[in-house]
């Protein structure tokens, strides 16, 4: 019987291309195997929520068109069980609150140690995909 381990997919929405790409490698470079798709704006990021369906969402609060805040809580209408870190630059108290009472998983601020990202993101994956809260 084949045990081979399905690649999580991670989407990574961000308008800064460096922070993205940042992430990319800290993913790439990291134990685990993963499918790293990438949007640069709210809109895009929920039209690839809604087809793909990613393991994980890595989601900035400060996007172009759509405040992640408010993606946040359209991915949580699409599919609950989708764990969302939000990622900020902003040193926001009512943010964060917000995005946690929001169905946040957790919240890295900017500029982030890239040590910290992946054993996040290893406790986001790892929780069961339960119906929400």
């Amino acid at each position: 019987m084949n045990m081979a381990v399905v690649p999580k997919k991670i989407l990574i929405v961000d308008d800064d291309p460096v922070i993205v790409e940042t992430l990319a490698a800290i993913l790439r470079d990291s134990w685990e195997t993963y499918i790293v798709d990438r949007a640069s704006n709210g809109a895009d990021a929920l039209a690839a929520i809604s087809s793909e369906r990613p393991d994980l969402v890595l989601l900035d609060v400060a996007l172009p068109d759509i405040n992640g805040l408010e993606v946040l809580r359209r991915v949580r209408s699409i599919d609950p069980r989708i764990p969302v870190i939000m990622i900020t630059g902003m040193a926001d108290r009512t943010a964060f609150t917000e995005a946690m009472r929001s169905g946040a998983f957790g919240y890295i601020p900017k500029p982030f140690d890239i040590r910290q990202i992946e054993p996040v993101v290893a406790m986001a994956l790892e929780r069961p995909r339960s119906t929400g809260r």
